[in-house]
């Protein structure tokens, strides 16, 4: 790895070494909490996963804010996302996954402008996804990005209601997975 005088220059940097690297804007912020204690997660991982997922599964550019787009990913155990699951979908029983975007939910809508737009949460239950992972016959790291984007792709208005948008929604499940 060649080591180099790093100059700015409007919105690049350029090496001394002459090759030039474009710097990335940030319009996508990943929050990774991890509320379990059962399964080890690589947040740095869940964040690259969750920013593909994000930048991959944009249908129009346009609808999104012009600012940042933060999102957070919460890995809970099977108690607390059964809790979720009863209280907000009338399903008692354990899920993998739930997302809540703030544009259903109008008490998390900020009311004045601010210079990111949060796009909402998604819940994990990372003991549900060691299962499916050994169930799958994949890793867990596998079953956790999956699950990622499944949550990210709610947050973005895909739905799996109709077998139309189902297939639509698997369709760019697979196209990320393999991005990725």
């Amino acid at each position: 790895m060649a080591f180099g005088i790093y100059i700015l220059w409007g919105h690049s940097v350029i090496e001394s070494s002459g090759r030039k690297r474009k710097k990335r804007k940030k319009d996508f912020l990943v929050s990774v909490v991890d509320l379990q204690k059962r399964v080890e997660i690589n947040k740095k991982y869940v964040q690259m996963v969750a920013e593909q997922a994000f930048r991959l599964g944009i249908n129009n550019r346009q609808k999104l804010w012009k600012g940042k787009n933060e999102v957070g990913i919460i890995f809970v155990n099977n108690s607390y996302i059964k809790r979720l699951n009863k209280k907000y979908r009338r399903i008692n029983s354990i899920t993998d996954v739930i997302s809540f975007p703030t544009e259903e939910r109008k008490e998390f809508v900020l009311p004045v402008p601010f210079s990111s737009r949060i796009l909402g949460d998604v819940f994990i239950s990372a003991e549900r996804a060691k299962v499916q992972a050994k169930d799958f016959g994949h890793s867990i790291k596998k079953e956790i990005a999956i699950l990622t984007i499944h949550g990210i792709l709610h947050l973005l208005n895909y739905d799996h209601q109709r077998e139309k948008d189902a297939q639509a929604m698997r369709h760019k499940e697979k196209e990320i997975l393999n991005q990725i």
